[in-house]
């Protein structure tokens, strides 16, 4: 069994983008239950994304847009809730918005084998900060957003702390593209 580290580090698409990268400014949450600041969204233990046992958590209207703010939005609460998968064992999610991402259904793989022997993390440590999104040629976005992870740990099926993975900060870089009449992650790769 291993505890995941926050995110997806994997081998994906790095094909150069067709325009100069472009940061987008932070969501407004002022909807939600708390707020992003400019430097980085809140993290999943504080922020109302919740995707109960086998529900699909609803995008933000910020991320169903067919555009790239839309994408940046996107790619935004899909990290938090791959977050949020973690602290709940519940991957539905991850598995509407993802489509041929082999590091998407990797990561769903490990997340169900922990929630099967009733292991779950203790928290959502996912923040999400410097996103920025650079058209592909295939019509897609690249999108690029820096994780902060911060660290947490198991909680056995009794009830117990399990292991700890260590806070780590690492970049990532996702193959976003519209498809049935919302974004999905195709591929993404660990950068840094």
């Amino acid at each position: 069994m291993a505890i995941l580290t926050g995110g997806l580090a994997a081998c994906g698409d790095n094909s150069e983008p067709q325009e100069s990268t472009t940061t987008a400014s932070p969501i407004d949450r002022s909807t939600d239950s708390t707020s992003s600041s400019e430097s980085s969204s809140s993290s999943g233990s504080e922020t109302s994304f919740p995707s109960g046992e086998g529900k699909v958590a609803e995008l933000p209207e910020e991320a169903k847009a067919k555009t790239k703010e839309g994408a940046i939005a996107f790619n935004e609460f899909f990290e938090m809730q791959m977050g949020e998968a973690l602290k709940t064992g519940d991957t539905a999610t991850i598995e509407e918005f993802s489509a041929n991402c082999a590091p998407c259904d990797e990561y769903v793989r490990l997340t169900k084998a922990d929630a099967e022997k009733g292991i779950h993390m203790n928290v959502n440590p996912n923040k999400v900060r410097d996103v920025a999104a650079t058209k592909r040629q295939d019509g897609g976005y690249r999108v690029t957003l820096t994780v902060d992870a911060s660290e947490y740990h198991e909680i056995k099926a009794d009830g117990s702390p399990g292991r700890t993975a260590e806070a780590v900060t690492y970049k990532l870089a996702t193959n976003t593209q519209w498809s049935d009449g919302h974004w999905v992650i195709r591929n993404t790769v660990r950068v840094q």
